[in-house]
């Protein structure tokens, strides 16, 4: 079975924190990217945990948000990580209201979590996957 985003969040040496999307955290996590771009929507395949700074974005604007969260969620993007302590101290009210109107499901990302710990964890159960199908 691939990685989900309830067997990452359950993954206990990355910390992740479900800030919202808590009834859609059952979907298959087919890769996770780190991107900074404003609006990564045509490098994105669908089925996706994307993670972010929010270093190119106004997290704190609303309407840009909710736009954000739709075109992610329209692409097929299954999830949104979100470091904090590094642009941003906290989630932005406004992107968790968004994720939460849209139903994306947002993930906490502390400080110490490297992205790339993520990124290996969804690799590894995806190999591991992979391995069990041709066994």
């Amino acid at each position: 079975m691939p990685p989900t985003l309830a067997s990452l969040v359950h993954h206990s040496a990355l910390k992740l924190t479900v800030r919202a999307g808590e009834d859609r955290l059952d979907a298959p996590v087919r890769w996770a990217h780190a991107s900074e771009l404003a609006d990564p929507v045509p490098y994105m395949e669908g089925g996706e945990l994307l993670l972010i700074t929010a270093l190119k974005l106004d997290a704190e604007d609303r309407e840009a948000m909710r736009r954000y969260v739709r075109r992610l969620a329209g692409a097929g993007v299954v999830g949104l990580g979100f470091a904090v302590g590094v642009h941003y101290e906290d989630i932005p009210d406004a992107l968790v209201d968004a994720a939460r109107e849209e139903g994306l499901p947002l993930l906490e990302v502390p400080r110490r979590t490297p992205f790339l710990a993520i990124s290996k964890a969804v690799s590894a159960a995806i190999a591991a996957d992979q391995y069990r199908a041709v066994t």
